[in-house]
This record gives structure tokens, sequence and C-alpha cells, in this order.
């Protein structure tokens, strides 16, 4: 709800989508993140909600920023632009 002198409370209509938190330390950066609305619209996708869930639930993921990281990711995917699909 947000107030309008000439309306009073209305109701929200949009709202914050991306937060990041980052820090820059000695051993390099870190830092948290979140997509409110999360990674897919697809009701069928196992990104639906997933993101809108951690939310409301006061979470945040890992930013990777390392290749280290980068590459323990269970979830990692990489393409190489301009190569062609075989």
């Amino acid at each position: 709800m947000w107030w309008s002198p000439e309306w009073g409370y209305r109701k929200v209509q949009h709202g914050t989508s991306f937060l990041m938190a980052v820090e820059l330390g000695r051993g390099g950066p870190s830092g948290r993140q979140l997509l409110t609305y999360s990674q897919s619209a697809n009701p069928n996708s196992p990104w639906y909600a997933d993101q809108t869930r951690l939310y409301s639930g006061k979470g945040f993921d890992t930013i990777k920023f390392t290749e280290r990281q980068l590459k323990a990711d269970p979830n990692l995917i990489t393409y190489r632009v301009g190569e062609r699909r075989r």
C-alpha cells in the first residue's frame, strides 16, 4: 500500500524485483542476490516461484564470483559464443 494526498492509501502495483548486496573484501568480492519474481513464469518449470519462495522466507542466493565457485555449482551450464552445436 502507498499513500497519496489526493487518494489516500492505494494498492501497490509494482516493487523491487532484484536485490543484491556485495562486499569488496581482501579475498575478493562476496555477495548475496535475489530475483523476487523468480526465474520463470512457466508453472511447469522447476524455477517457477523458486526465488519468490526464497524471498518470502527472507533468503538470498550466494553470488558466484570466482572460477572455483562457478565450477563447484552443480547447475553450471556453459556456452561458447560462436561455436556450433553438434
